[in-house]
Order: structure tokens, then sequence, then C-alpha cells
């Protein structure tokens, strides 16, 4: 392995971390190997890149455990508050995993926080500045893989001192290939963004607050979607009859197929709404074609619906 592929592996092992975090230990690990001269003697040294990935995480989580500590430890109105976190919460790390085999459906809710999926060899779900009190996570006797954070944080959670803030932060991981049959995904005032990923699912739907879902790399049959006030970027393919509601965010669809074999039904009020860039907007229009196997049914209020198939 080169030092390139080394300082590849470890940057999408981390993805969990911040950008400037991720941005800090590459820096970090790039002038290390520069410094001591002797690429393969650093890799003996730090071991496999999910090795040290996994170091460099708890690193990050101690920093912020430590920082509010102290920070707790001069308050005074902190009493009955666990160490670490102002709910009273722990904010260790968590980790749980599943087989390829055991999962047959997929639901995954979140609230604030923000999460990042890529491929691996099984299902795993690692967290960060997450109280283990405001996650669930556990599988059903359907086989469905229930993941969650909905529960609220005290208000001391959205303090601007940077010293006190914690984000919680899910890294999601899920096998080459997947196969399941449900998969549903929400995201409240979160953020949301696979990497490489390919996942299989026979039907689903997505759901999208004011925050921010981009997902790639999921091949299904009917996904309904919606999208309030945020952003939903969705790529990979859709069959079936599927329903599109978008209030007054941003909806776009890039899909595989072929047009030809694809119809919709629009309600646009004051919103844009493009089909294979052909546009179609102005106040409370209605547009049809013919019914096919393969149909959008968009109801676009005040946002923007763009569906580009190819």
């Amino acid at each position: 392995m080169t030092r390139e592929e080394y300082l590849n592996e470890l940057k999408s092992s981390i993805m969990s971390l911040t950008s400037d975090e991720q941005a800090e230990a590459i820096q970090y690990y790039s002038d290390y190997f520069d410094e001591a001269g002797d690429d393969e003697k650093v890799m003996r040294e730090l071991g496999t890149p999910e090795e040290l990935a996994k170091t460099i995480i708890e690193k990050f989580a101690n920093a912020l455990v430590d920082t509010k500590s102290g920070d707790s430890n001069n308050n005074s109105d902190s009493d009955g508050a666990k160490e670490g976190n102002p709910d009273g919460c722990s904010i260790d790390a968590l980790y749980f995993e599943f087989t390829k085999s055991q999962v047959k459906n997929l639901s995954m809710d979140f609230g604030a926080a923000e999460v990042a999926i890529i491929e691996g060899d099984k299902y795993c779900i690692e967290t960060r500045g997450l109280p283990e009190e405001c996650l669930n996570c556990y599988l059903n006797k359907e086989g469905t893989l229930v993941v969650s954070n909905t529960r609220r944080f005290n208000l001391n959670f959205w303090s601007h001192n940077r010293r006190s803030r914690i984000v919680p932060r899910v890294l999601v991981t899920v096998p080459k290939n997947a196969e399941i049959g449900k998969c549903r995904i929400a995201v409240g005032a979160g953020k949301l963004v696979s990497r490489k990923i390919s996942v299989k699912c026979d039907s689903g739907a997505i759901d999208v607050g004011a925050g921010n879902l981009v997902l790639d790399g999921v091949f299904g049959g009917k996904i309904d979607m919606r999208c309030g006030m945020g952003n939903l970027e969705f790529a990979g393919s859709i069959t079936g009859v599927v329903n599109l509601d978008c209030g007054m965010g941003n909806m776009k669809l890039d899909l595989k197929g072929d047009p030809k074999n694809y119809s919709y039904d629009a309600k646009v009020g004051l919103g844009d709404f493009r089909f294979n860039g052909e546009k179609k907007s102005g106040v409370c229009q209605i547009y049809n074609n013919q019914k096919l196997a393969n149909h959008f049914s968009v109801n676009c209020g005040m946002g923007s619906v763009n569906i580009d198939i190819k």
C-alpha cells in the first residue's frame, strides 16, 4: 500500500468527524510521513487505516468530553449533570454492529445529527458526541434495523460557546451490494450524506424537514419522497408509481434509466418543476402526460423539483 492509498483509506474511515477535523487529521499524518521519510515503517507503526481511524475519533471525542468537563467543574449550576454533558447523559462513543444476513429492512430517523453513510462488509452504527439516552439502535423481530436520535436536547446543546457545544455525529456503514425490503430515511434539521454505497431496496420512503440529505447509490422500486424546507438530492434508480412532495425546499433526482419509460403528473404552485430539462412552472398549473408503469406524481408548492433520467 502506498502512502496516498493509506491516507485515502484513513479519510474514508473518519467521515464521522467534521470536515475541519478530517482535514486536520489528514494534514497531521501527511506531515508525519514527510518527517519520517520511510513510508513502510510509518504504516507498520500506525497500524491499518481502520485502526488509526478509531484512535483519531476517540481523541476528538475525548477532547470534547474533557473540555466540557472542565467547564462544568467551574460552573455552580451543573449540579446533577453527568461529566461532559449538560443534559446529564453520558456522551461516550457508541458502537453497534449487525451482519448482512440479519438486516431485512432499514429505518433511520435523525433529528439534529450530522450523519455519513459509507460502504463496508457489515452494518455498523458509530456515534460521537451523542448521549446514549438520545439514541435508539436495535433490530426488531421483523429484521428491521432501527436507528433514531429524535429525543430533544437540553437548550445548552445549542450554546454559542464553542467550548461547550457538542455536535452529535453518526457514521452508518452498510454492506456492499446490500439488498433489503423496505428502506426508510428521515432527516429533521440535520445533515445526511452518503458516499460510494450500493443498496437495493424493494420500496422506501425519504423525508426531509429543514435539513440536508444527499443520497447516492440507492436502487429501488417505489420510493416516495417528501421535502419540506430543506434540500434532498437522490442518485440511483426508482421504479413504480412514486409520490414526490416538495414544499419550500429543493428536490433533485439523478436517475438511471430510459426517460421514455417514465411519465409524470405535476401540480405546481409558485415553484418550479423540471423533467429532463423541460421546465414546467407557473401559478397553480397542472401538467399531465400518459401514465406508464413508472410514474412520478409530483406536488410542488413554492420549492423546486428537478428530475433527470439517463
